[in-house]
């Protein structure tokens, strides 16, 4: 009875997620995408399986693992043979003493599931037992069709322009579409008021009318104006003096247009709308005004979506972002961790898009507009409103001058106090959390990984370029002191010999700090960037293993439901376990990258907005000089890297994490030191460092003495 109460519930689940159908993801569609033949996953499969992979029930070229299984398989059948003619016997035996078919604990479906586990242990054609090869189609078709939707849609949506995490919108931009929304404010208050002045009569005063169109507009009545919108004329002859060419931008000032239209259209139908909600809030007592502070912020970031998208065109053909999405959905879901770097810059804003804000002027109403009295009450309430707005700003945003959250902002800097407002304590924050690796100025969003990348490429650079700075200082000193010029410098005074002599001294701590900067610099530009890879490798590594240990163990599975059926579900609950970890595992391998690909992103923005303040509160009651200063860049750096480090290991444990939710244990991760021990090779690298060039070793003269020490 347990059981059917477990097939049932499993029937009731299944009739509840088919509204999931609706989306087009049925086991057709699941099967299709696991059918790549370029897919890399199912190719390793074949490669150690053979072609059981593609038809299971058919004989095909034999391998090693197959003939393997198939011995195993007829050994583990006489067993199990054996032992079930033992418990049938058994069971009659005992039956018969009792006078009743079943015993207590049994019920019809012993039988059957003792039968259905003896018949999965027979070998078929391909030498595969019926349970192994339920786990082989787990694996091949259901975890890598699902891993395999996944993926594809995450490169269709790259594709489309969207980016990794929900960017932030330009501070002129929202400015622009502020005043769109406004024009358009004043446009229908100024209307409504006179059409209720001259209700009665003919209006004297002309309505206000928005002219234009392509990327222009103006709106007013021919004496007093609302406001105006337009894109300049994009500047023609500096680009072609730079690089001897004409850059085509066409395109992307047909975006702008574009989007500016739809901009428009969209805030002057939200404008009507709160005109009237206003007036019927104001005289009925009914209806509710909608948030313009979200309408406005929408707007800004559609626009800037649609010119972002046009600008990433114009290099997109020679960009890793065009090949994205073909190698994904060549290769499959397996391909996906070496693709972290495009998918974290993909369609990226950067200053070009906030320079590419509509140009807007503000109302004029100097001319006839009637008495103003509705228009002031639409404003009042409209500016109220954005006060107290509910919308919440992506992390990272910038508070321009004219959004609702301006008024209740506060002044990073406010927390520098005391001696000269802190000095070095500024400076700290400003070499720590200053925005390297990003070209968006107007955004705070940091991504750690490629921050601590460009940190270690500059240090890289600078570290060879002193070297070499000091290689020829020093051959130049050394050539000179052994020229002609040096013999005769000796007679007086050598400038060339003293130099060299002094080059000589600083040798050992100069290549000390160059060796040093030289280990700092190689972890954060090579193996940092490789952290999301190494962690994606783990987590191929255990899939593989995965996918070894369940068509292994499946025969030892099906064995587990001969016998009393009273303690199946103890033994035989596991396997299904481990099937629903080899339809899973792979999906939860492509969600653990993308979470970890959001969540560093997250955890950087986030350091980068609270260590001004850490470092601020921590040196309150205390000078701060270069000392420390060094000190808290090497506790940011180190909070850096050690969270991308971590974060990123979600690709390989997510898997575990949840499958032990269902009460299974995780994978033992064969490749769980593999990320440790890649960073114990570059931190012996660095250990040279301490070993300085031109230091002698000064050895104990005093042998070791077996006393005690004491007298």
């Amino acid at each position: 009875m347990k059981l059917l109460t477990k097939i049932q519930a499993a029937a009731l689940l299944c009739a509840a997620s088919c509204p999931a159908l609706a989306d087009g993801v049925d086991y057709q569609t699941i099967s299709d995408a696991a059918s790549k033949t370029g897919d890399l996953s199912r190719q390793a499969l074949v490669m150690i399986f053979g072609d059981v992979v593609i038809s299971p029930f058919q004989p095909g070229q034999a391998t090693l693992i197959g003939s393997l299984f198939a011995l195993l398989n007829g050994v583990l059948c006489t067993v199990a043979l054996v032992w079930f003619l033992i418990v049938t016997l058994k069971t009659l035996f005992k039956g018969g003493q009792d006078g009743k078919v079943f015993s207590a604990g049994r019920s019809m479906l012993h039988p059957v599931m003792s039968f259905a586990g003896f018949i999965t242990l027979i070998p078929t054609a391909s030498g595969w037992s019926l349970s192994q090869l339920v786990m082989l189609w787990a694996a091949s078709t259901m975890g890598i069709g699902s891993a395999n939707l996944l993926t594809d849609k995450a490169a269709d949506m790259i594709s489309s322009g969207m980016s990794l995490v929900v960017q932030p919108t330009a501070p002129s931009t929202r400015s622009a579409a502020r005043a769109v929304f406004e024009m358009n404010l004043c446009k229908y208050a100024t209307n409504r008021e006179l059409s209720s002045l001259y209700q009665d009569g003919q209006a004297r005063t002309a309505l206000m009318e928005t002219k234009g169109g392509n990327g222009d507009y103006t709106t007013g009545n021919g004496s007093a104006l609302c406001g105006s919108a337009r894109i300049p004329e994009p500047s023609s002859g500096v680009l072609d003096s730079l690089f001897g060419s004409a850059v085509n931008t066409a395109s992307v000032t047909t975006a702008q247009r574009g989007a500016l239209d739809t901009m428009q259209s969209t805030l002057d139908a939200a404008a009507q709308a709160y005109v009237d909600a206003y007036l019927s809030k104001r005289d009925q007592d009914t209806g509710t005004l909608s948030d313009p502070e979200t309408t406005i912020q929408n707007a800004a970031a559609a626009y800037e979506t649609t010119v972002n998208n046009a600008l990433n065109q114009l290099n997109y053909q020679d960009s890793l972002q065009s090949q994205l999405t073909s190698q994904l959905k060549t290769y499959g879901w397996i391909s996906l961790g070496a693709w972290y770097n495009t998918f974290a810059t993909a369609n990226s804003k950067t200053n070009e898009v906030a320079n590419a804000a509509p140009v807007t002027s503000g109302a004029s109403l100097h001319g006839e507009t009637g008495t103003g009295d509705l228009y002031h009450q639409v404003f009042t309430a409209y500016r109220s409103q954005v006060q107290n707005s509910i919308y919440t700003a992506p992390l990272g945003s910038q508070t321009a001058k004219d959004d609702g959250a301006a008024s209740n902002s506060t002044d990073p800097d406010a927390v520098f106090v005391g001696l000269l407002k802190s000095p070095i304590q500024r400076l700290t924050t400003v070499f720590a959390t200053g925005m390297t690796g990003t070209e968006a100025n107007f955004s705070n969003q940091v991504n750690p990984l490629i921050k601590m990348q460009t940190v270690g490429d500059y240090t890289l650079g600078s570290t060879e370029l002193a070297l070499t700075a000091y290689v020829t200082a020093y051959g130049a000193a050394a050539a000179v002191d052994h020229s002609l010029v040096g013999k005769f410098g000796e007679l007086t005074q050598n400038p060339a010999g003293t130099i060299k002599d002094i080059l000589g001294l600083l040798s050992p701590p100069f290549y000390f700090v160059m060796l040093l900067l030289f280990a700092v610099g190689f972890s954060l530009a090579v193996f940092l960037p490789a952290v999301p890879f190494l962690y994606w490798m783990v987590g191929v590594f255990n899939w593989i293993v995965s996918v070894m240990v369940g068509c292994a163990a499946g025969p030892m599975w099906s064995a587990t439901h001969l016998g009393a059926e009273e303690d199946k579900g103890s033994r035989s609950a596991y396997g299904y376990i481990f099937l629903i970890d080899m339809m899973l595992r792979p999906s939860l391998m492509v969600l653990g990258f993308f979470f970890a690909s959001v969540a560093v992103m997250a955890g950087g923005t986030l350091l980068n907005i609270m260590f001004g303040t850490a470092v601020a509160n921590a040196n309150a009651d205390s000078l701060m000089g270069l000392v420390k200063l060094v000190g808290w860049l090497m506790i940011y750096a180190r909070i850096a890297t050690f969270g991308v480090t971590r974060v990123f290991g979600l690709q390989a444990t997510l898997a575990d994490y949840v499958i032990t939710f269902l009460g299974g244990a995780g994978m033992a991760g064969i490749m769980g030191g593999m990320v440790d021990d890649v960073k114990g090779m570059f931190a012996a690298a660095g250990g040279g460092s301490r070993r300085a060039p031109g230091l002698k070793n000064m050895p104990n003269r005093q042998g070791p003495s077996k006393e005690d020490g004491v007298k």
